[in-house]
């Protein structure tokens, strides 16, 4: 009998085997044995879950016991080449070799399929690196994942590529939903609808966090030590109703070509200070937002805004997109004043 008939028979025998087990019971080495089960797994006979030492072969067949490794590993991580990755083939080897996604919700598994392609995606094309970590964890409440790059970073990109005076100003820009530094390939949308499906959804780059909390709701700008690259995290709960679609459809039209035409900005203005007086700080606000078919300024925190300010933005700008409707929320009485007497409305 063959060796490779003697390991089919230990695996459908008890189910589950690493190689060193293998080795023992045939009296091989353990790297012979490594060499017969990699030729097992790529004839597809044999599957590999997880890594290391934690690496156990399973027959493909053996759906009770595939099922019963792949649930007992529910973290893993990732270093890979950024060269020719695909951010597909990411998501398939995690869904493949753990049991991070097993048995999820569909509508939460769809959600983590889309934000971690996406996330992944982005790393991939526009930072940069050549390497990329990954870590993917469950936990009984919720699965979590990071993709760290080592690039350029997302806020000093986009800075770069509008010409925008700081990293605040690039936030800003992110969360508008439509920003990309490569608009050739990408739409810009992929931050801006990840940030909306996560329960929890943070950006760390250079020398800003951004944390995105739907749970509160509410947005958070901190400080922190400097960060070369990007790190990007997602967290939802297992047992979030949310759903993909509705997200999408909370920020589309309903016309047949499904324009991404309805955004909020959603950065505090009151992070570029309390009183925001200059007409070249409103034509930052309002930069790439002529696309859209709403626009909501949330003037929360903020004590006033300047004549010229306000003049830009609801008398400047809305005369040269007549079609767009702005909508200011959490306007003091001077915003608001200063608003009314350039001629803008207040909700």
């Amino acid at each position: 009998m063959q060796l490779r008939d003697k390991i089919l028979i230990l695996l459908k025998r008890g189910g589950i085997a690493t190689a060193r087990s293998i080795a023992e019971n045939l009296d091989v080495s353990r790297a012979y044995s490594h060499r017969l089960l990699r030729q097992l797994c790529e004839e597809g006979t044999v599957l590999l879950i997880g890594k290391t030492n934690r690496a156990h072969y399973i027959l493909s067949s053996d759906k009770n016991s595939l099922h019963s490794a792949k649930k007992a590993i529910q973290h893993c991580t990732f270093r890979l080449n950024n060269n020719n990755l695909s951010e597909s083939h990411v998501f398939q080897r995690i869904e493949n070799e753990t049991g991070i996604f097993l048995d999820v919700r569909d509508n939460v598994y769809k959600i983590l399929r889309f934000a971690f392609t996406e996330m992944l995606n982005n790393a991939i094309d526009h930072s940069r690196s050549k390497k990329i970590e990954i870590d993917c964890r469950r936990t009984t409440t919720a699965i979590t994942f990071v993709v760290r790059d080592f690039g350029i970073g997302i806020f000093k990109n986009v800075c770069q590529k509008f010409r925008l005076p700081g990293t605040l100003e690039a936030i800003q820009e992110i969360l508008k939903g439509k920003t990309t530094t490569a608009p050739k390939e990408h739409t810009g949308q992929g931050v801006f609808f990840t940030s909306k499906m996560a329960d929890v959804f943070i950006i760390d780059s250079f020398e800003k966090k951004l944390t995105i909390n739907n749970l509160l709701p509410d947005i958070f700008i901190s400080t922190r030590k400097i960060l070369k690259g990007t790190r990007v995290s997602f967290s939802i709960r297992l047992s979030s109703k949310r759903k993909a679609i509705d997200v999408f459809n909370a920020f589309t039209s309903s016309d047949d070509n499904l324009s991404f035409n309805k955004t909020q900005v959603t950065v505090k203005l009151f992070q570029f200070g309390k009183i925001l007086p200059s007409r070249a700080e409103a034509k930052r606000v309002m930069m790439n937002l002529e696309n859209f078919r709403e626009v909501v300024l949330d003037f929360r925190g903020v004590d006033t805004i300047g004549q010229a300010f306000a003049d830009e933005i609801f008398r400047v700008w809305h005369n040269l997109y007549k079609d767009i409707r702005i909508t200011t929320v959490n306007a003091n009485e001077t915003v608001s004043f200063m608003i009314k007497r350039v001629g803008g409305e207040m909700a």
